[in-house]
């Protein structure tokens, strides 16, 4: 049986992962004006830079992986046991990188903490937990949308 093109978890991953591209090209510029005022805003502005660019290249490595497989799948060259066992790895590996972004946001805080009065340390730790709360959101939203749709529960 033929699965149509926008009926396919390869086509919802490709649509899922617009929000980390927008995201991730936003969080790039809006750090490229902020890294232009001095201290706080400046490694605040750093750290989006930084985390931005990779967010937008995996979101943009991502949903072109997931256009062609949506395209094989739709061919016939894929089939659904195929799309279930990506879902599958998908959905752990958004978990797996929840647990990061819990990590990133502990860091985050612990660094605005002891940063005393080191404007661009508390900066770097702002704009660490900043970053790690949207993911934190998105991974764990994109997991149980995952899970929800595309999971079949046990038996």
């Amino acid at each position: 049986m033929m699965t149509a093109m926008n009926d396919n978890f390869f086509a919802f991953q490709y649509h899922a992962l617009k929000p980390l591209e927008r995201w991730g090209a936003g969080s790039v510029i809006g750090g490229a004006v902020l890294s232009l005022l001095p201290g706080f805003w400046r490694h605040f502005g750093l750290q989006a830079i930084s985390w931005g660019a990779i967010d937008w290249l995996l979101a943009i490595a991502g949903r072109r992986q997931a256009l062609l497989k949506a395209e094989d799948l739709v061919a016939g060259d894929l089939d659904e046991s195929a799309a279930h066992a990506a879902a599958e790895r998908m959905r752990t590996i958004l978990l797996v990188n929840a647990g990061l972004d819990l990590l990133y946001i502990g860091a985050g805080l612990w660094l605005l903490r002891a940063a005393g009065d080191r404007a661009d340390r508390r900066g770097m730790g702002a704009g660490i937990l900043v970053q790690g709360l949207f993911l934190l959101l998105f991974d764990s939203i994109l997991a149980a949308e995952i899970n929800r749709r595309w999971i079949p529960p046990s038996p």
